[in-house]
């Protein structure tokens, strides 16, 4: 029977179980030992105002842990020495703190570590949940601490701190302050040229206006030499190199008008433009920081796919396990993984059995079994049942460090349309600069009082920034959202290839079908010979290949000694075991003549085993055929399999042109007949074993995981088992050149009617601020619709 809840975590009170505390005069129930000794030490502390300040808590939140010892082990130096840095007798750590849910919590937990002998400062983020404490490390260790969070009834993580700030973070946080500034300034000058407009209208004494004038100059000040530096720091850097970017002109209009606007605020002239100035300012540092954070997007899927990984893992030792930092792993190490943590390195299980979840990496959202023998990847999440995984591969040669790895050369990766619209800006801009000169030299003859304002509202108006974002805000989405749906991008050319695309041709094996031939029947063909032994003389064999096939024929229980192995590609496995020299793959690789089609194994130019294979299609095969069909692709096979599998699998997909048996040079030969009949060709196969074929494709992808990540060579990388991916890359690609070219359309079309206006006199600097940084952000903003793409 279950009566009330407990005061301290809420969950329900057995009214068998006689746990109260006194707080505040009255006896509150608890559930548990723990929760008693927590209240108690609240009450005593002299913080029972916790009580009252907290939001109802979720059932269960704030309930001490039952150990008390466990967190004694990060008192150990290596373990100071991975989540914590220390200099002159003080230590300082960053602990993510579980089970917060209310800035009550936040108070409780920077009062009791304040009351604790040996802690300096304490520091919470209640949104972020993550508490920066600084100690003396001669009085406290970091698992006191920990200890005394836990005894709280949170749960803590110490984090790793990071060997350097990122610095997309420094240049977010920057640009978001430059933001602000500017943001805040243009509101109050506003509010000023208000007066200031309505003076002009109404009329208004000097002494105001003078003021009015000053407060907007003090005001603008700011925005001005803080929020525009950095448009005035790579007009200098374009000047020096004598590549002039579309800074420059956003330079000279904010530096003329804000110096034009202090002159005449000194000589009371007619007309101030500070309010011009900040608005500008204001619109084209919203439009860099949203171009920016586009950018941004991709860093942070990688960061959060890096966190994943836990900060220490619990390593088998002769004496039971012991927790370590999993900085400190290597190759060899076994390590236990229980249910609900995640894999902390690349390994095989060696003993125990469970579901994975591998969505992280690869997309599947369905667990996969694992077990003992299987291989796991750092960053999938154990379900059920506990784990031991010997370490193979940890750090940056693991599956995790390997996608972060493709990533970020992408990201450093320039297209070259993205450089040939920068070369454009380029000249755009010195024609600006031109017709600046030239527009402000005729004013000055017919309208000398004019000139000034008419010049400084066509730079302003014609300023190519849309015209110079337009390219690279496309791209950059297009990469953040391909990421996000388990496509890499290696290759920065790559979308613009995509994109005009007319025929997509796939290989068979491992790309249509699952890549996962099972064997159905051995024949032996030569006496002596029985099919046991042939199957491993088949194994040891094509223990160094990575094709598919050789999936089918695991190492056998008789080692087998092979010497002088070589891969054909294409073709199959030759290797010398005991002086004899054996060959496994086509029939005319094996033996001397063509026969019968499947696997051969030969010595010495004749047959000794024949192979029958199968594979089956991957699920949504026809599926993907289709919608290439539907995006106006044509779609072909080209494979190395014989021509009737070829065949029935082209006739099940309803694809009318298919290539069988082709070799490698085969396979380049049809893609170059293609591209000769005008046609721009998609290669999606092996990355490995089709390598010279994808490189010589317009655009080349390849599904690949796993350790294969390193070696794959296409411009697209597909994790996971489907092939739905390819049409999204497509469409993506499609997208992204559309939404450039209605970028530049609007870009040539904005300046094209705006400079006319502005050279006229009929454009103010107000308004072409406002024009110009409306046009920058339709064509940011534009963009980012990349990111809402669907997957086919």
């Amino acid at each position: 029977m279950i009566d009330s809840a407990c005061f301290h975590c809420a969950l329900p009170v057995d009214p068998r179980d006689k746990y109260d505390v006194e707080i505040d005069g009255k006896l509150r129930p608890v559930c548990c030992p723990g929760c008693k000794a927590v209240a108690e030490l609240i009450r005593d502390t002299g913080m029972s105002n916790y009580y009252a300040m907290r939001d109802a808590p979720q059932p269960g939140v704030g309930r001490p842990a039952d150990q008390s010892t466990a967190w004694q082990v990060y008192d150990r130096a290596d373990m100071l020495a991975a989540f914590a840095e220390a200099r002159n007798g003080e230590a300082e750590a960053t602990v993510y703190v579980g089970g917060m849910y209310c800035s009550a919590c936040g108070w409780l937990i920077e009062t009791t570590m304040a009351r604790t002998p040996g802690v300096v400062s304490a520091d919470i983020n209640p949104v972020t949940h993550r508490l920066r404490v600084r100690w003396s490390t001669k009085d406290l260790g970091l698992g006191g601490i920990l200890a005394t969070l836990a005894s709280l009834g949170y749960d803590p993580q110490p984090l790793a701190p990071e060997s350097a700030a990122r610095p997309e973070l420094l240049e977010q946080r920057a640009a978001l302050k430059r933001l602000l500034v500017a943001s805040l300034g243009m509101m109050q000058v506003m509010m000023f040229a208000i007066g200031l407009y309505a003076g002009d209208f109404q009329g208004m004494e000097p002494s105001m206006q003078r003021f009015l004038r000053w407060v907007s100059f003090l005001v603008t000040t700011p925005v001005v030499f803080y929020s525009a530096r950095p448009f005035f720091s790579s007009a200098l850097r374009g000047i020096k190199a004598r590549t002039p970017g579309m800074d420059l002109p956003v330079s000279i209009a904010v530096g003329s008008a804000y110096v034009g606007s202090v002159y005449a605020t000194l000589t009371h002239a007619p007309a101030v433009w500070f309010d011009s100035v900040v608005m500008f300012v204001f619109f084209l540092t919203l439009g860099r920081f949203l171009e920016m954070r586009a950018r941004h997007r991709s860093i942070d899927r990688s960061t959060a796919m890096s966190n994943v990984l836990p900060p220490t893992v619990s390593r088998t030792t002769a004496a039971g396990f012991e927790t370590i930092p999993s900085s400190r792993l290597v190759a060899g190490d076994v390590v236990r993984v229980r249910p609900g943590e995640a894999v902390p390195a690349d390994g095989r299980v060696v003993d125990g059995g469970s579901s994975v979840d591998e969505a992280l990496l690869t997309g599947e959202a369905r667990p996969v079994q694992k077990s003992v023998g299987d291989e796991v990847a750092a960053g999938s999440m154990n379900i059920d049942g506990a784990l031991h995984v010997r370490v193979e591969k940890t750090g940056g040669d693991t599956t995790l460090g390997t996608i972060s790895r493709l990533s970020e050369r992408a990201r450093y990766a320039r297209p070259e349309f993205v450089q040939l619209a920068d070369r454009i800006a380029s000249y755009i801009v010195i024609a600006i600069l031109v017709i600046a000169v030239l527009v402000g030299s005729y004013w000055y003859s017919t309208a000398p009082d004019r000139a000034f304002v008419i010049t400084l509202s066509v730079l302003v108006v014609t300023c190519p920034c849309a015209l110079a974002l337009a390219t690279p805000a496309a791209f950059a989405t297009a990469g953040t959202r391909l990421a996000q749906l388990h496509l890499l991008l290696t290759n920065g050319n790559a979308i613009e290839a995509l994109a005009r695309a007319s025929k997509v041709l796939l290989d068979k094996t491992g790309t249509i079908t699952r890549g996962s031939p099972a064997l159905e029947k051995v024949e032996v063909l030569e006496p002596g010979y029985t099919e046991q032994e042939c199957l491993d003389i088949a194994a040891a064999l094509e223990a160094v290949s990575i094709h598919p096939i050789a999936k089918a024929f695991p190492a056998g229980s008789v080692e087998i000694g092979v010497s002088d192995q070589r891969i054909v590609l294409g073709q199959g496995v030759a290797g010398t075991i005991d002086g004899v020299r054996w060959r496994i793959g086509k029939a005319v690789f094996a033996g001397e003549k063509a026969a019968e089609p499947g696997v051969y194994l030969g010595r010495d130019k004749s047959f000794v085993a024949r192979f029958d294979m199968s594979d089956e299609l991957r699920d949504n095969s026809r599926e993907t055929i289709q919608a290439l069909t539907n995006l106006g692709l044509e779609t072909g096979i080209v494979s190395g399999d014989r021509e009737e599998v070829v065949r029935a699998v082209a006739d099940r997909l309803d694809i009318r042109e298919y290539h069988a048996e082709s070799s490698p040079e085969e396979k380049l030969s049809v893609i170059r007949q293609a591209q000769q009949q005008g046609d721009r060709i998609i290669m999606v196969g092996d990355g490995i074993n089709d390598a010279p074929v994808l490189a010589g494709a317009d655009a080349s992808i390849a599904l690949a995981h796993g350790a294969e990540l390193a070696q794959t060579s296409a411009d697209v990388i597909m994790l996971g088992e489907s092939l739905a991916p390819v049409a999204t890359a497509i469409g993506i690609a499609r997208k992204t050149l559309r939404i450039v070219r209605q970028n530049l359309a609007w870009a040539i079309v904005y300046n094209t009617a705006a400079l006319p206006l502005a050279a006229m006199g009929y454009v103010p600097p107000w308004a072409a601020a406002i024009g110009m940084s409306m046009s920058s952000l339709i064509v940011v903003l534009n963009a980012l619709r990349i990111g809402r793409y669907q997957e086919q």
